[in-house]
């Protein structure tokens, strides 16, 4: 993991450099400089910013995508595709098409559009129909805590589409909040998570996720609802491949960093996922299908993560002009 951690920086280091007038929020560029390591990807910094600007330029006046969400967006085409130009089209009529299904408008349905592009769907127009009533069915069930956020996650069950999706999610939700886990958008996104599991048991998924949070808890780290949703993507490996000692190591080898240290949560949530992206690799796990489950749960998490910085960012870059 150590290779990883090293691009990490020096990946973050490049977007610094040269992004450096046109976004001040550290967390862009981390998610960033992750999207092209998960993906084992080199940063070419001009191909990335022509990119940027090119999906700019496409965006209508008010659309996030003339803001930093252009450059996250930029970044997934760019590590999924070959030429991520000729696809800025396909995204915004896909994007078009969840507006059609009555999806609000916003950067959660860009990020479900970019889910939904570079898993290359055959109809495209059928998985928005089925996305949107399995939205239908979160919201339904949890009125409050089912937003536009959630889109994202509803867009990569709609991929598995898996039976009786709905009552599946609920029976993880109700199980963890037996056992302690707090009621909320956080439980919901982790039973969201194991709901993507189609070969371990109910048992066996919840069993683990307990291990994994018991192993946080008892090495110091606080329990908080935000760290459901890693905790539920460490739980998805086979019981034998999960070691908490070495996400704390390389946590604290985030923390030590001068440009990181004043972000713990993202720390945590970036050493978790170089943890599960690296055993996704070896041999034995990359050829199952947990390596496309987990793929598309970072996509996921990266999602929620991505707009909430842009949300939190709108108002100094309207203010600074970019």
């Amino acid at each position: 993991m150590n290779m990883k951690l090293d691009n990490y920086i020096q990946t973050f280091e490049l977007l610094k450099r040269n992004l450096k007038w046109k976004v001040s929020d550290k967390r862009i560029l981390m998610t960033i400089s992750s999207i092209y390591v998960l993906n084992g990807k080199t940063l070419d910094v001009d191909r990335f910013l022509q990119l940027a600007d090119a999906i700019q330029s496409r965006a209508s006046l008010f659309s996030p995508l003339r803001s930093y969400s252009r450059f996250t967006t930029a970044a997934m085409l760019d590590v999924k595709f070959e030429n991520p130009e000729d696809k800025i089209e396909e995204l915004f009529q896909l994007y078009d098409l969840f507006r059609e299904e009555k999806f609000s408008s916003g950067v959660f349905t860009y990020i479900a559009a970019t889910i939904l592009l570079t898993n290359e769907q055959k109809n495209s127009k059928a998985t928005i129909q089925l996305t949107k009533e399995i939205y239908d069915g979160m919201k339904k069930e949890h009125s409050f805590l089912t937003t536009s956020s959630d889109y994202p996650l509803a867009t990569l069950l709609a991929l598995e589409s898996r039976s009786n999706i709905i009552s599946h999610i609920e029976s993880f939700y109700d199980e963890l909040a037996k056992h302690g886990f707090r009621k909320g958008n956080d439980l919901q996104f982790l039973s969201h998570i194991l709901a993507l599991e189609k070969d371990a048991s109910k048992n066996v998924l919840i069993n683990r996720v307990i291990q994994v949070m018991d192993s946080f808890v008892t090495s110091g780290i606080r329990a908080k609802p935000m760290y459901y949703p890693f905790i539920g993507m460490l739980a998805l490996l086979p019981q034998e491949e999960y070691k908490v000692a070495p996400v704390l190591s390389l946590y604290e080898e985030l923390n030590n960093q001068k440009d990181f240290k004043w972000y713990k949560e993202m720390n945590l949530m970036m050493a978790a996922s170089f943890f599960v992206n690296e055993k996704t690799e070896q041999k034995g796990l990359a050829e199952t299908s947990l390596s496309t489950i987990l793929e598309a749960i970072l996509q996921a998490q990266q999602a929620v993560m991505i707009a909430t910085v842009a949300a939190t960012a709108a108002a100094s870059s309207s203010s600074s002009g970019n």
